[in-house]
């Protein structure tokens, strides 16, 4: 391996507003499994650079990278000289091809995670859902989806499912009262009035829209469609004659309470299938065996979930599996190579601050932020620019 630490040399304007756009292309480049081995080289092999940029605009610094073989694994023992800067990049390994491996792992913050299987025509795909991680809780197309939905209180996973089978349910309502840990959750829809244990407190829901919005014009509350795409339901709070109306929506989880300091927080997830086939929501949580909700024939219905079992999409030429189900769990992503040829090329590098150590992987193209102390800083690990600018 040889890297140039010499030459370090500031972006100039023109190759520095190459960063962002290499984000968009790093798709296309990065999937080149259908190409012969001359034109891979051709887009991923060397020479190649990494640039390290303070926030978007500031000043940029590029080093040169050249390993000895570009089709083997290669130990990196080199440490980017970022002067002025408190940080330090240590690159620690190449990699011809990488590939993620995403598994569960237990931890006690977690939510209910699966491991599902989509099937059908020239497709075979494993695909992980996590009800703790916000960017895995669904998976959707034109043809269905699976959403997955982590309840507090999972000895009631089998009566919930059941509920939200009446027709006029919309979803879940969960209360927090005063410094509870775990909530109490409801199936609710409109119309319904809920009232508190051991006082006489009550929640009734008001409105329940779809595809809540907001008309420019009068600054009324409006429904624009009937497909779940904001929804949200309007509740009202009595407590010893103080009442309180908010909406509380599905996506975007608040605590509206605060301000009058009423000694409660509400969330509201969402349930509506739309009567549409193949939707399916999982459910479960610690300690229960998992419960699938979705709309068969035009009607609501419930089972318990079964691993390994085929589940129809719409087009019964696709369908989804449940292969493992975990609780308590996160998804975990691990790196590995995947093979002794140029296919997917990246570094495994290190950055410390302080006492702070994080380990990145720097995927060719794929822009990385990282937030230090001193700000956000990007690097890019790329083919080098053409235009290399004006020397220090």
């Amino acid at each position: 391996m040889v890297i140039d630490l010499i030459r370090c040399q500031p972006f100039s304007r023109r190759a520095r507003t190459t960063v962002p756009i290499i984000a968009v292309v790093s798709i296309l480049v990065g999937q080149v499994s259908g190409y012969s081995p001359a034109m891979r080289r051709a887009m991923l092999a060397g020479p190649w650079e990494i640039v390290v940029q303070n926030g978007m605009e500031g000043p940029s610094m590029r080093f040169p990278l050249k390993v000895a073989d570009d089709n083997k694994v290669t130990g990196l023992d080199a440490v980017l000289p970022l002067t002025g800067s408190p940080i330090k990049i240590k690159l620690v390994k190449y990699l011809p091809d990488l590939k993620w491996e995403m598994s569960a792992a237990s931890d006690p913050n977690g939510g209910i995670v699966a491991k599902l299987k989509a099937q059908g025509k020239n497709l075979s795909q494993d695909i992980w859902l996590s009800s703790s991680d916000r960017a895995r809780r669904a998976i959707s197309s034109r043809i269905g989806g699976v959403r997955i939905l982590g309840l507090r209180r999972p000895k009631q996973t089998q009566q919930i499912a059941q509920e939200l089978t009446r027709s006029k349910s919309v979803g879940i309502v969960s209360v927090w009262e005063k410094d509870a840990v775990v909530p109490l959750e409801y199936v609710v829809g409109t119309g319904k009035t809920i009232t508190l244990p051991g006082s006489d407190r009550k929640l009734a829901i008001l409105r329940y829209m779809p595809h809540y919005s907001i008309d420019t014009k009068t600054k009324e509350v409006v429904n624009q469609s009937n497909e779940p795409v904001n929804p949200a339901v309007e509740v009202r709070f009595s407590d010893n004659g103080r009442v309180y109306e908010q909406w509380i929506w599905s996506k975007f989880p608040t605590s509206p309470h605060a301000a009058e300091q009423l000694p409660l927080r509400v969330e509201f997830a969402d349930c509506d299938l739309d009567g549409a086939p193949g939707k399916y929501i999982l459910m479960g949580g610690h300690g229960a065996e998992p419960w699938l909700f979705y709309s068969k024939q035009g009607n609501r219905t419930c089972e318990k979930a079964k691993l390994k079992h085929p589940y129809p999409f719409a087009d019964a030429a696709y369908s989804f599996s449940i292969e493992e189900y975990f609780t308590n769990a996160i998804v975990k992503s691990d790196w590995k190579n995947g093979s002794e040829e140029l296919m997917h090329p990246a570094l495994v590098a290190t950055i410390a601050e302080s006492e702070k150590e994080e380990q990145v992987v720097l995927e060719l193209n794929k822009p990385t932020h990282h937030k230090a102390k001193s700000g956000m800083i990007v690097i890019v690990y790329r083919r080098e620019a053409s235009e290399p600018g004006p020397a220090n």
